[in-house]
C-alpha cells in the first residue's frame, strides 16, 4: 500500500516528539517496520527521502550484490539497507533469498513482471488428425455423461428429502 507524504510526515513528527514506534504504529494503523524505514530515509535525506521513486529504479547485478552484501555479510539492519538504497523490503528479503539459494550468481537472472508463459493453465493444442477429433469427442462425451448422472443423482435426492418433510 503506498502512503502519502502527508502520512510519513505525521508518523515521523509524533516519533521525533517521543511517540514510541509502536504507538504511532497502532494509532497511525501502520506497520512497525514501515515506520521504521521511514524514520531511516527521513535521517539520511530528509524529506526528499520520503518522496515516491519513480517505478522504473533498477539496479544492475554489481549494485544488487553490493545490497545484498550489507545485510548478509556486514550484518548491516535491513530497515538500514532499504532506506539507504530506497529498495522495498519486500525486494531485498526476496534477493537475499535467491543468493541463499543459488548464491550471488543467481541475482543476474532476477526478472521483473509477470511470467506470462507459466502463468494458468497450459493451451491445448487442437486435434490434427480424425483419430483425434474422435478421441477429444469421446473425451468431451464423457465428461458431458458423468455430469449429468452427477446432476440426476442430485435431483433425485433432492425430492426424495422434500417428500420426506411433507407431511
Amino acid at each position: 500500500m503506498e502512503h502519502s507524504l502527508e502520512e510519513k510526515l505525521r508518523a515521523i513528527k509524533m516519533c521525533r516528539r517521543g511517540v514510541p514506534i509502536f504507538q504511532v504504529a497502532k494509532q497511525l494503523g501502520f506497520s512497525k517496520n514501515v515506520i521504521t524505514v521511514w524514520l531511516e530515509q527521513y535521517k539520511q535525506y530528509g524529506i526528499a527521502g520520503l518522496e515516491r521513486l519513480p517505478h522504473n529504479c533498477r539496479y544492475n547485478f554489481k549494485e544488487k550484490c553490493k545490497i545484498v552484501c550489507e545485510i548478509e555479510e556486514k550484518h548491516v539492519p535491513l530497515h538500514v539497507v532499504s532506506a539507504k538504497y530506497r529498495v522495498a523490503r519486500s525486494t531485498l528479503h526476496c534477493w537475499i533469498g535467491i543468493v541463499r539459494k543459488g548464491g550471488y550468481d543467481a541475482l543476474r537472472e532476477v526478472k521483473y513482471g509477470r511470467k506470462s508463459a507459466s502463468m494458468g493453465r497450459p493451451k491445448k493444442k487442437e486435434p490434427v488428425t480424425e483419430l483425434e477429433k474422435l478421441q477429444r469427442e469421446n473425451e468431451l462425451l464423457r465428461a458431458e455423461n458423468a455430469y449429468l448422472k452427477k446432476l440426476k443423482a442430485l435431483m433425485t435426492e433432492r425430492e426424495r428429502l422434500a417428500k420426506k418433510t411433507k407431511p
